[in-house]
């Protein structure tokens, strides 16, 4: 049977069902700590042990540059982002290995992904929101609930915190604008922060492609990037109340979005495009019963919408995607001694109208259980966790077992394995159009997965080395179907990923005008275990060996500036692993200046692609933009370094 390639599938099955333009606060704080607004909308958990392989990304640390979540993302070892096109155009993750439909999105504890399934794009985050970004890697459905195979990402948006406020105006290359203003009022009882956001851009960047790319060595022609402009914009509202013993936060996030689809350059799209907004809102309430035992429950529901037009005779015309989720979870916290126990429940529904799968729902029920031992006075931990989810027809199990010991002064180590499951889309289920055909005897995927790693948190940063390695199972993978020229999902796949992952982050060297450095580097090696001749024992597309980012900025006060660098190897754009993306090295470059300092007022340049290397592509093949330039000027009530 002829296998459908992923680039092929990823571009036909995301223009369908997929091309999320909308996205919804976070801080998974216990309810005995009231200094920050909280909101776990319904899901497990965040993992809090020592023992999850976990980055935080602080957004402060590229104070006044222009990086998207999708950018911030990549500066964690053990991802791939996967932007198709950039400037504004869809971007999903992966990590260690698995598909974009195998990572848990959530924004503020929210989850993003929805049972149209295909993975979240993450560049529907309106950026200006973002204060942090938690990447957590391995089999973390335990923690995340059904889907994280690969891991999961929880995007924290801005703290309401009472006396803040700023506003940011930015211009730059290939008609690129973006502003954003937000302010926050209250007192030690309450806050309530606003924050508003714009961008866009107008594409239309140069790039070079193969004059015949069925040609190896065929020479470079100069193109311009067409019907590539975008456009997104956001509203934040969220806040708290601590009345007496009790704490309340609510939270309401509006987002939109509109955005031209190129195509790939050997097939372009001139007349395509999408359009999409997104509505959420969370509530939350929290008390200490007793010393030591605390108390927890909150709900929220969401609204998105999707149009999508992809012109005739190659497109399927007019696209319609409405979707709409709600539910509520209760937990409790139980601190004894060494130990901290917690328990809860959560139910939620989904419903999915959407051209091609017609209308379909389904409810969800999960019920989890975490401990976080201490042993010898915080020495070791030992950190088990139990989740039961039963999504719609399918129910499975996730579990995670996780250790770490202090070895000697800033040393220690960590180990953890886990379980995870994610069960069919409504896209793989029922989609039935002139290209895919459904399945609905799908089973759901499972991944299993281990880690290890040396840390060191000291004085001079934190750093970590380590392994792993993840085994796919049952991964629904698209075969020929039964009408000649189209494709049908089935469990055919069997996968492994393991690999080495490094990653450090220097404290700021007071002597060296603040100089700080960052590194993360991944080797993962992928094996198809299950196919065809041809496809065995071949690598998995799109997921390159080798990816490195470096970083150096210097910040002596009165101005600064940075210079980064990311490499991401060679990857295989099909299963047969004959046909290549080239490795790529993108350079970064910027420099700031404070021109006042209460209230801070900064001046910051951007270069980004400084090589000005037009040859560069995505995983997919698609034209990255050549370089550019990007200005911004910023006021706010505080330093953000």
């Amino acid at each position: 049977m002829a296998r459908l390639s992923t680039a092929r599938r990823g571009a036909a099955a995301l223009a369908i069902a997929l091309g999320r333009l909308a996205r919804a606060e976070g801080d998974e704080a216990k309810p005995v700590r009231l200094e920050e607004v909280v909101i776990p909308a319904p899901r497990g958990p965040l993992p809090q042990d020592p023992t999850a392989a976990v980055t935080v990304v602080e957004a402060e640390r590229f104070a006044g540059e222009l990086k998207g979540v999708a950018e911030l993302v990549a500066t964690s070892p053990g991802v791939a982002i996967r932007s198709y096109g950039g400037l504004g155009q869809l971007s999903t993750i992966s990590i260690r290995g698995s598909s974009a439909s195998g990572v848990r999105v959530l924004l503020d504890g929210i989850p993003l992904d929805t049972a149209a399934g295909g993975g979240v794009d993450l560049s529907s985050i309106p950026l200006h929101w973002v204060d942090r970004v938690e990447v957590v890697r391995g089999a973390e459905g335990a923690y995340f609930g059904a889907g994280a195979l690969g891991g999961a990402v929880n995007v924290v948006t801005l703290p309401a915190r009472a006396g803040r406020w700023s506003a940011e105006l930015t211009g730059g290359s290939f008609r690129t604008v973006s502003g954003a203003g937000d302010i926050v009022v209250g007192d030690d009882d309450w806050a309530l922060l606003a924050a508003a956001t714009g961008s866009g851009t107008g594409g239309g960047f140069p790039y070079l492609y193969p004059s015949d790319p069925s040609v190896p060595g065929s020479p470079l022609v100069a193109e311009t990037r067409e019907n590539d402009a975008s456009a997104l914009g956001g509203l934040l509202v969220k806040g708290r109340w601590t009345p007496g013993p009790d704490r309340v936060d609510g939270l309401l996030q509006l987002s939109w979005g509109w955005r031209q689809l190129p195509g790939v350059p050997a097939s372009p799209t001139p007349d395509d495009w999408q359009r999409g907004g997104r509505a959420s809102v969370a509530l939350r309430w929290s008390r200490l019963l007793q010393a030591g035992l605390a108390l927890d429950a909150g709900a929220a529901a969401r609204l998105e919408r999707l149009d999508l037009w992809l012109a005739p005779p190659s497109g399927t015309g007019e696209v319609v995607q409405r979707d709409g989720a709600g539910g509520g979870e209760a937990k409790v916290t139980w601190d004894a001694g060494p130990s901290s126990l917690t328990s809860g429940v959560l139910a939620s529904g989904e419903r999915l109208e959407s051209t091609g799968t017609g209308v379909h729902s389904r409810a969800t029920f999960a019920g989890w259980v975490a401990e976080d031992l201490s042993i010898g006075h915080g020495t070791a931990r030992v950190s088990p966790a139990l989740r039961l989810d039963a999504v719609g027809p399918y129910t499975g199990v996730s579990g995670k077992l996780g250790a770490s010991v202090r070895v000697a002064g800033p040393f220690s180590a960590r180990a953890s394995g886990g379980r995870s499951f994610r069960p069919p889309s409504f896209s793989e289920l029922y989609l039935l159009n002139a290209y895919f055909e459904p399945n609905p005897a799908l089973r759901p995927e499972q991944a299993w997965s281990v880690d290890g790693a040396l840390v060191y948190d000291g004085p001079l940063g934190r750093a970590s080395a380590g392994a792993f390695g993840t085994l796919y199972q049952d991964l629904i993978v698209y075969d020929s179907g039964r009408v000649p020229g189209s494709f049908k999902p089935f469990n055919f796949g069997k996968a492994s990923a393991w690999g080495v992952e490094v990653e450090g982050a220097t404290a700021a060297a007071h002597a060296l005008w603040n100089l700080q450095g960052q590194l993360a580097y991944t080797f993962m090696a992928t094996e198809e275990l299950l196919g065809v001749p041809g496809v065995l024992g071949r690598e998995l597309p799109h997921r390159p060996r080798n990816r490195l980012y470096a970083r150096a900025s210097v910040d002596p006060g009165v101005a600064g500036g940075h210079a980064e660098l990311q490499y991401v190897g060679e990857q295989y754009l099909d299963a047969r692993n004959l046909h290549s993306v080239p490795a790529a090295l993108v350079v970064n470059a910027g420099a700031f200046v404070r021109v006042v300092r209460r209230p801070e007022v900064r001046l910051t340049a951007e270069v980004k692609n400084l090589l000005d290397d037009r040859t560069l592509q995505d995983g997919f093949g698609y034209p990255l933009p050549s370089r550019m330039l990007l200005v911004t000027v910023r006021v706010g009530s505080t330093q953000e370094n």
